[in-house]
């Protein structure tokens, strides 16, 4: 699953970067009832995803990049 920004032009939703997708991919999109409500959103999906980043980042190939 990916998290992808997107806006709404007044016309279409337009994606915040280029994706890849096969023609008929189901797809869900969550619209924010405010831009506060969407400010949580992201930093809930960050938060989620920390994990994940912890492990990806807490390794010992990464480990030259601890030090300045």
């Amino acid at each position: 699953m990916k998290h992808i920004a997107a806006h709404y032009d007044g016309e279409k939703v337009v994606l915040g970067e280029p994706v890849r997708l096969k023609a008929n991919t189901p797809l869900e999109v969550v619209v924010p009832d405010s831009e506060e409500e969407g400010n949580l959103l992201g930093k809930g999906l960050f938060l989620a995803s920390l994990p994940t980043l912890q492990k990806v980042w807490d390794n010992p190939g990464d480990a030259a990049y601890d030090n300045p």
